[in-house]
């Protein structure tokens, strides 16, 4: 299959039909776990029958798949979510702005002498916002990472709105901090996170791991929605987002 060419599309997905139920994954940081918790959660919602679409703004760190001359570059996270939704639309339309350094979006397109369209993370969403039972949104990097000049994570889910903010964070050592940190941050800037999930993204876990949702729950009203272990793609708490 090209994945650049259209594939065949759902029943549900012609123009015109009922609005998709949004959610929007970010982390408390990069390596958390956010694609691994977005793919499990598109691959629920699959297998209960509905049509899920995806969508990732910006990407970088992209490569070609192949070494030809001007082959195109493909972003890994957005090819992951794609194949995990059951391949809607096209990945072109998945993740539209692409870039190559393993950096910040702004300073990875900066690399390549380009700007990041910051009116083009808003408007290359169109499409997968109705169509669609659910439609999942992967942010890069935190929820105060910047995606274009002056754009943060946060900025691009309240333009979205109405849309529900899920928190992915690493369960290990440090947890607590950056979850609540995150979830404050949110709130201060208009916009609750509807739950916060924990994954743990090693098999070996350190002494905190068991802990870390009792203690969040301490100190901040937002949900814990679940945990998800090591290399597993039980999501069942996803189902509690759209009742």
């Amino acid at each position: 299959m090209n994945p650049t060419q259209p594939t065949t599309p759902h029943p549900s997905s012609e123009p015109g039909t009922r609005p998709a139920r949004r959610l929007f994954i970010c982390g408390t940081d990069t390596d958390v776990g956010k694609t691994f918790v977005a793919c499990a959660m598109a691959k629920h919602y699959r297998h209960s029958g509905m049509q899920v679409g995806v969508y990732k703004p910006v990407a970088s760190d992209c490569h070609a798949e192949t070494e030809e001359s001007g082959a195109e570059i493909i972003a890994a996270d957005a090819m992951n979510l794609w194949n995990a939704a059951g391949n809607p639309r096209t990945l072109a339309e998945v993740c539209p702005q692409r870039f190559r350094a393993p950096l910040a979006p702004t300073r990875a397109a900066a690399a390549e002498g380009k700007t990041v369209n910051a009116d083009q993370l808003h408007r290359a969403a169109e499409p997968w916002l109705s169509g669609f039972d659910v439609t999942i949104i992967e942010g890069a990097g935190g929820l105060l990472s910047p995606l274009a000049d002056g754009i943060l994570n946060l900025d691009l889910a309240k333009q979205l709105a109405p849309i529900q903010l899920v928190i992915v964070t690493a369960n290990r050592l440090g947890v607590i901090h950056q979850t609540l940190a995150t979830c404050a941050a949110a709130i201060h800037g208009g916009m609750k996170p509807a739950g916060i999930v924990l994954c743990d993204t090693s098999e070996i876990l350190d002494a905190s791991a068991n802990e870390n949702a009792a203690e969040i729950s301490r100190y901040t009203p937002i949900p814990i929605l679940g945990r998800v272990g090591f290399g597993s793609s039980a999501v069942p708490w996803a189902d509690r987002l759209l009742d």
